[in-house]
């Protein structure tokens, strides 16, 4: 980036949790794809064509009243809305720019002391300290959603 005055403020942890919530939400993606094509084809094509937010709802559709195990089907609302606001918090620092934030005064001494990411679209700021939050959340989003997928019939 040579004669910018941008650069990259993200320590090298933050950008391994940021590619590791990317990789688990294409791993999502992939289980509700492949899930929802066992049953239905052109839901599964939808779903591959809409957005995060939307995949969730489709899928749920897709896959209602095929659900083997009663337990697990009344886990897909559930499923749904987690996937929803995970796409959302997802977009939050894919949609970002990352700046440091600089403290003047206060309990602690004046310089950088965190990060956040400005999402484009919204102007909404969130601290990048969510992400290890945000990055859990997938990774139970996940295990739920995969263990749905293997009751589908």
């Amino acid at each position: 980036m040579t004669g910018s005055t941008l650069y990259l403020v993200l320590t090298e942890d933050e950008h391994a949790m940021l590619g590791e919530l990317v990789e688990i939400m294409g791993l999502i993606e992939s289980v509700l794809f492949s899930s929802a094509n066992r049953v239905d084809p052109v839901a599964s094509k939808k779903i591959r064509n809409a957005t995060a937010g939307g995949q969730g709802q489709l899928w749920a559709t897709a896959i209602k009243g095929r659900v083997a195990d009663p337990q697990i089907a009344a886990t897909v609302p559930q499923a749904e809305r987690e996937l929803r606001q995970l796409a959302e918090d997802r977009n939050d620092f894919i949609h970002a720019l990352f700046e440091n934030d600089y403290v003047e005064r206060g309990y602690m001494e004046p310089g950088i002391q965190t990060t956040s990411a400005t999402r484009s679209k919204t102007g909404v700021a969130r601290p990048t300290s969510d992400l290890e939050r945000i990055r859990s959340r997938a990774e139970a989003v996940f295990c739920l959603i995969d263990q749905i997928a293997r009751s589908v019939r």
